[in-house]
């Protein structure tokens, strides 16, 4: 086993929501599921983007890391609700569990904050889920 590269992070996690049947179902465009970095110009809202916060090799074992990852929700309706319903759903299909996903394993991710959704510009809100727990691959 190795320590988990960001990248490898990143897909594990947009597979796994991908994999999700009631995170899919809130989605207009299931393809919408996506690395937070990603710079296409063609997208639609609701919208989920994933990012490594932490990536650290334990002391006592470099095979694990102490992980932390954000994952936004994006939506341009007129209340923030559909942005803080969609990242509650999130939050709950992921709290305390372990998996695997993409040959990366997740150990116990749990939920350390999920945040209201906030204006980020002017037609589009942003809510997000902070999880942390233990990957290796």
């Amino acid at each position: 086993m190795t320590i988990p590269r960001n990248d490898q992070l990143k897909a594990s996690i947009v597979a796994k929501l991908k994999s999700e049947a009631t995170i899919l179902a809130q989605l207009s465009d299931t393809n919408e599921i996506r690395e937070g970095q990603w710079q296409g110009d063609e997208f639609s809202y609701p919208a989920i983007r994933v990012r490594i916060i932490e990536n650290k090799p334990t002391p006592a074992n470099c095979n694990f890391s102490n992980i932390k990852d954000g994952i936004a929700v994006y939506s341009e309706q007129d209340s923030s609700q559909e942005a803080d319903k969609i990242a509650g759903i999130i939050a709950n299909e992921l709290h305390t569990q372990s998996f695997t996903s993409v040959s990366i394993k997740f150990n116990n991710l749990k939920v350390d904050d999920l945040i209201p959704a906030i204006r980020v510009d002017e037609r589009t809100w942003k809510a997000e889920i902070q999880l942390s727990g233990t990957a290796n691959g």
